[in-house]
C-alpha cells in the first residue's frame, strides 16, 4: 500500500500511446473526408499528445484549419458542415455527434477523435490564432500550440509535476461528472504552478479549486494575453453546478489533508474516494 496514495494514483492515469499509425490513417481519412467542407489541414491540438489526457475520457483532439474568408456566421452550421462532411462514409465509423466546440467521432475500437473547424484569425509572434464553435452560438478564440507551450514550460520548470496535477484536476471533473472546460482547468493549474517553486500534489491541488472558489469560478484572463477571457463553463447553470462541486472537493481534500497528518487511513481514503472513487488506492499508514 503506498505511503503517497495521491502521487501513487496520479500515475495510474496516464493514456497508453495509440499505435502512431493507426491514428496517422484514421486522420488521413478525417482530412479526405473534410477537405468538401474547406478544411485544409488539421492538426493535433489536444490533451492526447500533449501528456494531460485521462485514460477512458479523451480523444485525439484535431484541429481542422480553414480560411477565415469561409467562416460562416454561425457556429453550429459549421460543425454541421464537418459532420456531413464525415458522414458521405458513415459506414466507417460507429457514431458522428455535434457537441460544440467538436465533432465527436467514434470509431469501432479507440483511439476516436474529435475535431473541432478552426477559422484563421490572426498571428500573434509565432503563434495562429482561430476562432472556433463556442457555447450559445458564439465564436472564440483559440491558440491550441501556445497554450500547450505555456503548461509545457511549467510542468518542465517544476520537476514534470504540473501535468500530473492537471491530471488530478481532470480525474476529479470526469469521475463526478462536473460541467467544467477542461482547457480552463489546465490552464488554472498551469497559471497557478507560475507562481510556485515547487508542486506538491494534496497541496497544490487544494490551492487550485480555492482560487476558483475565490474567484467566483469567474473567466479567466489568458495567462499568455494573446486571446480574450477565457471561460469556465458553457452556461451560467453549468458554471453554478461547477462551483458547488469545486466548493465540495475543497472541503474533501481539507478533511483528507488533516486526516494526513494524523495518520487517520480510513477519514482520508473516504474523503479521497468522494474525488476520485474506489481507484484511489488505500493509505498504507
Amino acid at each position: 500500500m503506498p505511503e503517497d496514495p495521491l502521487g501513487a494514483f496520479v500515475d495510474t492515469l496516464v493514456t497508453p500511446s495509440p499505435d502512431r499509425q493507426l491514428v496517422a490513417d484514421r486522420r488521413a481519412l478525417i482530412d479526405r473526408l473534410l477537405k468538401s467542407a474547406g478544411v485544409w489541414m488539421t492538426f493535433e491540438s489536444g490533451s492526447f499528445t500533449h501528456g494531460t489526457a485521462i485514460p477512458g475520457h479523451s480523444d485525439v483532439d484535431l484541429m481542422g484549419r480553414i480560411s477565415a474568408a469561409e467562416r460562416p456566421v454561425s457556429p453550429s452550421w459549421a460543425l454541421t458542415k464537418a459532420k456531413n462532411a464525415l458522414a458521405v462514409e458513415s459506414w466507417r465509423f460507429r457514431e458522428l455527434k455535434v457537441g460544440s466546440p467538436a465533432v465527436k467521432i467514434q470509431f469501432s475500437t479507440g483511439p476516436h477523435f474529435e475535431v473541432a473547424p478552426a477559422y484563421y484569425s490572426s498571428r500573434k509572434g509565432s503563434d495562429d490564432v482561430f476562432v472556433i464553435p463556442g457555447p450559445n452560438e458564439e465564436w472564440v478564440e483559440s491558440v491550441p500550440a501556445a497554450h500547450n507551450r505555456y503548461v509545457s514550460a511549467q510542468n518542465d520548470r517544476l520537476g514534470k509535476k504540473v501535468k500530473p496535477l492537471v491530471r488530478l484536476l481532470k480525474a476529479w471533473k470526469y469521475h463526478n461528472g462536473v460541467p467544467i472546460s477542461s482547457t480552463y482547468l489546465e490552464l488554472r493549474a498551469a497559471q497557478h504552478a507560475a507562481g510556485e517553486s515547487s508542486i506538491y500534489y494534496d497541496i497544490d491541488m487544494r490551492v487550485v479549486l480555492l482560487k476558483m472558489i475565490s474567484s467566483n469560478l469567474a473567466a479567466m484572463n489568458d495567462p499568455i494575453g494573446i486571446v480574450t477571457r477565457i471561460r469556465p463553463c458553457s452556461s451560467e447553470q453549468n458554471r453554478l453546478t461547477a462551483l458547488a462541486a469545486i466548493r465540495r472537493a475543497h472541503a474533501a481534500l481539507e478533511r483528507a489533508y488533516v486526516a494526513k497528518k494524523t495518520r487517520d487511513a480510513s477519514e482520508y481514503w473516504k474523503s479521497m474516494y468522494t474525488l476520485f472513487g474506489a481507484a484511489f488506492p488505500y493509505p498504507s499508514w
